[in-house]
């Protein structure tokens, strides 16, 4: 299992960087979805709150293929921008527990409800930046 530099966790956290899951169904179909509650639990894990539940394209491709591709990115008004991908797979799907509460109390707090709380363990961490693009960093 790779494990994400201590850069790469703290650009995951700011809350103005953009954040996309891309998943793949047992089809081969792919499916982005933007996720801005994406955050590190720990260096080898990542979870975002799922507002849609296991009915959502998201969810459903994770649980059956167990594989994402996640992207962080700031595009600034000049280059250089910075982006971030982490390939990994379908930890835990949570819907109670510390994990749970962390992750969707500031989504739950702003009126929305949570479905769940999906985790995803990083196999691959990657820096896709113009001046770095495909950079082993983990």
């Amino acid at each position: 299992m790779a494990k994400m530099p201590p850069e790469v966790m703290e650009f995951f956290n700011e809350s103005l960087v953009a954040k996309v899951v891309a998943t793949e169904d047992k089809n081969g179909e792919l499916n982005v979805s933007p996720k801005g509650s994406l955050v590190p639990l720990d260096e080898e894990t990542l979870a975002y709150a799922d507002l849609y539940g296991p009915g959502s394209r998201t969810h459903q491709n994770l649980l059956a293929t167990g594989k994402a591709s996640v992207m962080a990115y700031r595009v600034t008004a000049t280059p250089p921008f910075t982006a971030y991908q982490v390939k990994g797979h379908l930890g835990q799907s949570l819907t109670s527990g510390p994990v749970f509460e962390t992750v969707a109390g500031p989504i739950v707090a702003m009126g929305m409800e949570v479905k769940a709380v999906n985790t995803i363990k990083v196999d691959k961490v990657s820096s896709e930046s113009p001046l770095e693009p495909g950079k082993k960093l983990g």
